[in-house]
């Protein structure tokens, strides 16, 4: 069963940032003082240049830019904001005391969001603030949905196959040997269990995602658990004649959830070691205690992978599925959602990785496991 409980929300939240980028002193003692006075974090550059400079070193939440600078003007530092992918979320109000049609809409063909004229209204000049913050909060909002999704998906399509799998492939056996049926019973049944688990897995990350719970670590046997996923992976490293080379201190105890870290860590762990893997390979798994500590290495010795791959692993907005070396797919969400169970342990995840392409004599992939001692 699972061991959660309801979290309370924090519902205090930052204040809003707000770059403006003027090079008239008045302009900017103004409008300053007016966000100022309405809760928001005022930062100031009073060039394009400066302006950009700005932004690479803290990421505002909305920019109100001048217009007519000298040197580089609005239009121009708004086309070199939007030229840069991290920045063109970010919504660009004009300050402008130009009202002609074709500088509206190039601005808005520059990507800007709306414009205010001078000299200011205050009232409008925090509406339009407030509306286009909340425009900004509302697509990250859906983005972060989205994300949540695609994990939600990945379990029960990725995961569910491991148990699901193993279902399948006795059913087939059984047609040549009806008395496996019997044999395997109790192992058909842990199948079923692990299947249903998680279902409900996913309906708990739900749960999660809205902040409403939390999974709740307890003490449990590592060479158990390993053992666990282990067995419901036997047919797919059998088939690629995958060996594994376990070296786990007896009694060495961690503290996770246990479903969680079975089907959606160390499953997808396994799987992935598998899956690059040159037939006939070989995978090593090691576990060590330091106060309180543990350390899990998995390590196999197949074709790596590139450090351009390496760096976006972790990034569900990236894609990182790769074919296997048997033509095996995969969704790349598993990484991801193997961090996200770990640091909801305590712990954390390091990936090392050396490409065939590199190094054909010590490629291979090493996942490393920071777990709390249980």
């Amino acid at each position: 069963m699972f061991n959660c409980r309801e979290k309370v929300v924090n519902m205090s939240q930052k204040k809003s940032k707000i770059l403006i980028v003027d090079d008239t002193p008045k302009n900017i003692q103004v409008l300053g003082s007016i966000l100022d006075e309405n809760g928001y974090s005022v930062v100031i550059a009073t060039s394009g240049k400066q302006a950009l400079e700005s932004v690479e070193k803290t990421m505002p939440d909305l920019i109100l830019l001048d217009v007519m600078m000298p040197e580089m003007d609005g239009f121009e530092t708004c086309k070199a904001l939007k030229r840069n992918s991290k920045f063109t979320d970010i919504p660009v109000l004009f300050l402008t005391a130009k009202v002609e049609t074709e500088d509206i809409v190039l601005g808005f063909e520059l990507g800007a969001v709306d414009y205010i004229t001078k000299p200011f209204n205050t009232s409008e000049l925090l509406a339009r603030v407030q509306t286009h913050l909340a425009l900004r909060k509302a697509h990250e909002t859906i983005a972060r949905s989205s994300n949540e999704r695609k994990e939600l998906i990945h379990v029960l399509c990725h995961d569910l196959t491991n148990p699901i799998g193993f279902l399948s492939s006795i059913m087939k056996m059984s047609h040549n040997d009806p008395a496996i049926m019997e044999t395997m019973k109790s192992q058909f049944e842990k199948s079923i269990e692990n299947s249903l688990e998680i279902i409900k897995l996913v309906r708990m990350m739900m749960a999660i995602n809205e902040q409403k719970m939390e999974l709740i670590p307890s003490s449990h046997d590592l060479h158990e658990l390993i053992m666990e996923s282990l067995f419901t992976l036997d047919l797919r490293a059998k088939k690629k004649n995958i060996t594994f080379d376990i070296s786990i201190p007896a009694d060495l105890k961690v503290s996770v959830e246990r479903i969680s870290f079975v089907n959606s860590i160390l499953n997808n762990i396994f799987t992935n070691a598998i899956k690059f893997s040159m037939p006939g390979g070989k995978i090593e798994l090691m576990a060590s205690s330091n106060k309180g500590k543990v350390t899990l290495s998995i390590q196999d010795h197949g074709i790596g992978m590139p450090q351009s791959l390496l760096k976006n692993l972790f990034d569900l907005r990236k894609k990182t599925s790769r074919t296997g070396t048997a033509g095996e797919e995969g969704t790349g969400f598993g990484m991801p959602l193997i961090q996200k169970f770990i640091q909801s342990f305590g712990g954390n995840i390091e990936v090392q990785s050396i490409e065939k392409s590199e190094d054909a004599n010590n490629s291979g992939t090493k996942i490393i496991l920071f777990l709390n001692e249980g």
